[in-house]
């Protein structure tokens, strides 16, 4: 029926259907308006750069952000920083070439044949790449696949680089400290507590940098250098080379840490220990004469002089003029009992808790196997290898009133109460300080010699073994120095494997007295002021 305005006017049954065809189309476009706002949605959560999307399943634990770790003045030298790791769920990629295309563009590194099978797979979860950076998560997830999420993670951040890494070491992908303080203290650190170091990245810096310089005057493969409070224990810097890289967006094979866990022959350093015993056991006096002028022949070895003075010496020229007759001799009358006695409160039986997890056993004969000759050559650093952290802080106790204060990079509440052992009395260090001194004024040391510091100390140098046999092509140098000699206050031990002698760079001897003493020379002028030691010639530097 048509009215007279012409609308037109539907009864019964007609007019029932018109109703019910109202009523889809309203309903129609209500589900087109839900499903509009649902894609936009979807378009601004695509459109948000870390917008991540957490994933939670039995392939992905979540960890708490681990502990930093910091140096003795409060810098951060390891952190965790949140990133973003790249996986792909269970979704299908409908246009996988395009999507791998996109991926390779802005991650060149990956694998192109491993990223296709990635792409292809139904798994609900696998990781295309981890720890990104914000700017490169944010350019992968405005490419809008919904198959590509983010899951947030934390990355272990390394500020110093290579300078700390056989200290601090390195974690894994996961969450576990793999080497150094990151594994010794890892229960500690993964539950957010912070760790403190007794090191100075300061000195630690200059201990490094001259150690990577030397390199190429003096040739050596490799080498340690540590700087260590001899009346605390605490260690201001330990440097291992080479060294690595611990950040894993550098690729990187560990090193070996050198500091606590090689063992070398040290060489004349110990004697050290054989007159300071001798003097504490009142084996020697400081009068005491020895005849170095004819070789000392033991069974199977013919004892002889490096430096061959060939005349008398009393107890400081044996010292100061490095005699391996003399120091034998002098072993002789200490005798094997006191010697392995001595070397057990001077921790050579057994490795050192230090808070760096590796830590090495020291190579030692059994003592119901030692013969003469084992106990003379070990006098003089022969036929004994220990670690340069063994060394250093052995011969701490020889300057610093006589006790061994077993060395740490932690400050940890729980090396406060291990006891100090006393090894030497003071009046004996107080000789040895003397005899230090005398090595840098008349002796091998004389490279070292400052007019702003007082220097005391003593080198050492032994051929390797390789092989199981000894080359005299190959050396081990070594030096150990107190500053200031009259009240020490730091030790500076280096150690150089394989320095060469060469006529291009003017380095005329493999010894001590040609590389690790003017290394330690370099050394202590820089960090001497840092330490707040003053110069002889200023108040202060």
């Amino acid at each position: 029926m048509i009215n007279a305005d012409k609308s037109i006017k539907v009864d019964g049954l007609e007019k029932s259907i018109v109703e019910k065809c109202k009523q889809r189309i309203i309903a129609i476009a209500v589900m087109f308006f839900v499903s509009f706002i649902v894609v936009n949605i979807k378009l601004i959560d695509v459109s948000k750069p870390l917008k991540a999307k957490e994933h939670f399943n039995n392939s992905s634990i979540k960890f708490n952000k681990r502990g930093n770790i910091l140096d003795r003045n409060g810098n951060i030298v390891a952190t965790s920083m949140p990133t973003w790791s790249l996986y792909k769920d269970k979704n299908k990629i409908y246009n996988i070439e395009l999507t791998k295309n996109e991926l390779l563009n802005i991650l060149p590194e990956l694998d192109e044949d491993k990223l296709i099978e990635i792409l292809k797979s139904d798994k609900s979860f696998q990781y295309i790449s981890r720890h990104l950076s914000p700017y490169m998560a944010k350019n992968i997830n405005t490419l809008g696949e919904p198959a590509l999420n983010f899951e947030k993670e934390y990355l272990r951040v390394y500020p110093y680089n290579e300078e700390l890494s056989h200290i601090i070491g390195y974690l894994g992908t996961e969450k576990d400290g793999l080497s150094g303080v990151e594994k010794k203290y890892n229960d500690i650190l993964n539950n957010g507590q912070n760790i403190n170091l007794t090191i100075d990245t300061r000195v630690q810096y200059r201990v490094y940098q001259e150690l990577k310089n030397g390199i190429e005057l003096y040739k050596y493969k490799a080498a340690v250098g540590i700087v260590l409070d001899v009346n605390s224990g605490e260690v201001i810097a330990g440097v291992s080379l080479p060294s690595f890289n611990p950040n894993v967006y550098s690729t990187f094979k560990p090193t070996k840490n050198k500091i606590t866990n090689t063992v070398y022959e040290m060489g004349s350093i110990f004697k050290s220990f054989t007159i300071a015993a001798a003097l504490n056991e009142n084996k020697v006096k400081k009068e005491s004469e020895f005849d170095v002028r004819e070789p000392l022949k033991l069974k199977g070895k013919t004892i002889t002089d490096f430096h061959g003075e060939d005349r008398v010496l009393d107890l400081e020229g044996v010292f100061t003029f490095s005699s391996n007759i003399g120091t034998a001799k002098i072993a002789q009358m200490l005798g094997l009992d006191l010697q392995y006695n001595y070397f057990e409160n001077l921790g050579f039986n057994r490795p050192l808790d230090t808070g760096i997890f590796e830590s090495v056993n020291p190579v030692v004969i059994p003592k119901n196997k030692v013969t003469e000759l084992d106990l003379v050559l070990m006098s003089y650093g022969h036929s004994i290898n220990i670690s340069p952290m063994h060394a250093i802080s052995a011969l701490s106790a020889t300057v610093n009133g006589g006790e061994y204060i077993e060395p740490m990079v932690v400050i940890d509440k729980r090396y406060d109460k291990r006891p100090r052992i006393r090894v030497f009395s003071k009046q004996v260090t107080e000789i040895m300080k003397n005899y230090y001194r005398n090595v840098v004024i008349e002796g091998t040391a004389k490279k070292i010699q400052s007019p702003n510091y007082n220097i005391g100390g003593k080198t050492g140098t032994s051929n390797k073994f390789i092989n199981g046999k000894q080359n005299h092509k190959k050396v081990i140098s070594s030096f150990i120095s107190f500053f200031p000699i009259s009240n020490p206050k730091y030790a500076v031990f280096i150690l150089l494997d394989e320095p060469k002698a060469l006529k291009e760079t003017r380095v005329w001897g493999r010894t001590a007295g040609f590389n690790a003493v003017p290394l330690s020379k370099n050394i202590i002028t820089h960090i001497a002021p840092i330490l707040g030691i003053k110069s002889n010639n200023l108040k202060e530097l």
